[in-house]
């Protein structure tokens, strides 16, 4: 089952994602997320944890897409933390994985929000 969870660490916030992210998934998340969104500030950096995620179709990728370019939009950015294999073989299929920010390690995450 998939879960979806926000954490807010000041200039910078973490969505943290498990599971299948499926159409199902990203039409049942899309209201949650577009609300945590606009709670976000200008300038602000979104980590999508994506360490748990099983399974990545087209909408999941899309939904991606969507708030990275959303982030980018309201002057902030977004990164990709710690992907799941699952999820590189995905975006790599698709060659997307140039299009995100990826950010693999604990210390480059900390590097990047550190503000």
């Amino acid at each position: 089952m998939a879960e979806l969870r926000y954490e807010s660490f000041g200039i910078w916030s973490k969505l943290v994602f498990s599971g299948k992210i499926t159409y199902e998934i990203t039409q049942k998340m899309k209201g949650e997320v577009e609300a945590q969104l606009l709670e976000m500030g200008e300038g602000t950096i979104l980590v999508c944890d994506l360490s748990q995620v099983t399974f990545l179709d087209s909408s999941g990728i899309g939904c991606l897409v969507f708030l990275n370019n959303k982030m980018h939009q309201k002057g902030g950015s977004c990164c990709l933390y710690h992907p799941s294999d699952v999820v590189l073989k995905t975006l790599d299929l698709v060659q997307l994985t140039t299009f995100f920010d990826v950010v693999v390690n604990e210390c480059d995450l900390i590097t990047r929000t550190s503000g």
